[in-house]
């Protein structure tokens, strides 16, 4: 049985996101390291979307950035600058392609391609159609069942179209950050659109809810938003698909120092936005860290007073029956557009947090808070 230092169960972003750390970082240069998927991983099969201020690893594989950004539901509209920050897309096909290019060169990588039939925590195997490896920390990103319990969960679920059209139809340099004028359907529904060109831009519809509805009306409402908004003789030249689950499950709380999750399966996205692959680098930075310093991978808690927030966050919006976007629109409303993204970025002062959740319905959190101590659930 081949024994390597490290296994990376899954070559997604979260798995190609960790190599490409350990790559980078001399320290790594004498682990021998598997990284196993099932895919090739070479179409287009989602969009990377985030913000920031500074250049990080993403920078190097960015499709298209915008400046400017508006939000709308059915009464506010807002088109504001997103300066310091930046909205950034990264094409999956690229991404996938650039980190494999780099573990492919890398003399201290094997890259697999074959079905993970199991992993045996116990004692570090993993065994797979092409036989059994052996490992001193395995990471996963294939998503184990667990029962949520006292923990709230909602599916963040999409279809998007990239259109093409005949006229000039966008403003290639402002994103559609979140459109709640579509009908909310007592659900959370908004429009995402990322304008590629002045006639070329992915056009995403989007649900938080509990339950997954049927594709054909996601592209019904694609249409619809299409038509209300005057775009006509269009070609659709591409599709994606997508559901994140949104939750402050503890996934971290499974690991131990030599089983890791990573990504959606060990909890990365941001419970409140969906948004993964910035948190992914945080996360993979931590990790990085106890590896060099020699600390137990078991110890590390990704808990903090922002986890409180989505926490409550959560449960204000599965309770609001349908009226989860007046959240959104009261912070849109009453905030600076750039305190909120630093708010959601996690970089901001307890004042600073103070100040936004005065400008919501606060009775709604406090509530939610109550229950939750009374409950001793929190």
């Amino acid at each position: 049985m081949e024994k390597f230092d490290y296994i990376i169960c899954g070559a997604g972003a979260s798995g190609l996101l960790l190599s490409n750390a350990f790559i980078s970082d001399k320290f790594f240069n004498d682990k021998k390291i598997l990284i196993i998927e099932r895919e090739n991983k070479n179409v287009n099969d989602k969009t990377f979307g985030f913000w920031n201020d500074k250049e990080s690893v993403l920078d190097e594989m960015v499709f298209k950035e915008w400046e400017f950004a508006e939000y709308k539901d059915s009464s506010y509209y807002n088109i504001f600058l997103l300066n310091p920050y930046k909205y950034k897309m990264i094409k999956s096909n690229q991404f996938y392609s650039h980190i494999g290019n780099k573990i492919l060169k890398a003399s201290n990588f094997k890259y697999l391609n074959s079905n993970i039939n199991e992993i045996d925590e116990k004692n570090n195997i993993v065994k797979t159609d092409s036989g059994e490896f052996s490992s001193s920390i395995i990471f996963s990103s294939i998503y184990n069942e667990v029962t949520f319990k006292k923990y709230p969960l909602l599916k963040q679920h999409f279809i998007g179209w990239t259109i093409e059209t005949k006229s000039e139809s966008f403003d290639d340099n402002k994103i559609t950050f979140m459109d709640f004028s579509v009908d909310q359907k007592d659900e959370i529904r908004f429009m995402y659109v990322l304008p590629f060109s002045k006639n070329k831009a992915l056009v995403e519809y989007t649900l938080f809810s509990k339950d997954i509805i049927n594709d054909n009306e996601y592209e019904k409402e694609i249409k619809s938003y299409l038509k209300k908004n005057n775009i006509t003789g269009y070609s659709v030249t591409d599709k994606e698909n997508g559901m994140i689950p949104m939750t402050c499950y503890p996934f971290f709380e499974n690991n131990t120092d030599t089983y890791f999750q990573i990504g959606t399966a060990g909890g990365w996205s941001k419970p409140s936005t969906g948004y993964t692959i910035k948190n992914s680098i945080k996360k993979i930075d931590i990790i990085v860290d106890s590896l060099k310093q020699n600390k137990p991978l078991s110890k590390i808690r990704f808990k903090n007073r922002f986890w409180y927030y989505d926490l409550l966050f959560l449960d204000v919006l599965i309770a609001s029956k349908g009226k989860g976007s007046q959240v959104f629109s009261d912070l849109f409303k009453n905030n600076d557009p750039i305190k909120i993204f630093k708010f959601l970025d996690e970089k901001t002062s307890v004042i600073e947090e103070l100040s936004l959740f005065l400008t919501v319905d606060i009775k709604t959190f406090i509530k939610s808070l109550l229950k939750r101590i009374s409950n001793f659930s929190i």
